[in-house]
């Protein structure tokens, strides 16, 4: 969510709205945002419809791969400070661009939860969108 927080002038610049979906509670959720500095949109989807209807798979296994162990430990030799998990760390998330005729233009599901597009290829994709829509030469 940083690397997003940190381009969102990119974003802005491509008329692209940014929305977070969370299966958090509202409590869990706002702190979540005041803690983050996030500014983006937050939908609150606990029964989680959204993550069902995008196909977001939720996995045990996925979520304990040595690759993200190794993240998380990165963090902590980093001195950073880690939160209590207090909902559910299964859940894998994912990103979508979706176009203003509601068709899904890029989906990266994730495979586990450090699993994510780097910003430079959402903005490549939003960058080939904006030049397919410009109206070609007449014939």
């Amino acid at each position: 969510m940083a690397q997003l927080c940190r381009h969102a002038d990119e974003f802005a610049h491509f008329a692209t709205e940014i929305l977070i979906v969370s299966f958090a509670d509202e409590r869990r959720a706002r702190l979540w945002l005041r803690e983050t500095g996030t500014r983006f949109p937050l939908l609150l989807d606990p029964e989680r419809r959204v993550y069902r209807t995008y196909g977001l798979e939720r996995s045990v296994a996925r979520s304990w791969t040595p690759r993200v162990i190794w993240y998380y430990l990165r963090h902590l030799i980093a001195g950073r400070r880690l939160g209590p998990i207090e909902s559910d760390p299964h859940q894998l998330g994912g990103d979508f661009i979706i176009d203003t005729r509601d068709v899904i233009r890029f989906a990266h599901r994730e495979w586990d939860p450090v699993d994510r597009p780097p910003v430079a290829r959402l903005l490549e994709v939003l960058r080939r969108l904006r030049t397919d829509e410009r109206p070609g030469p007449t014939p």
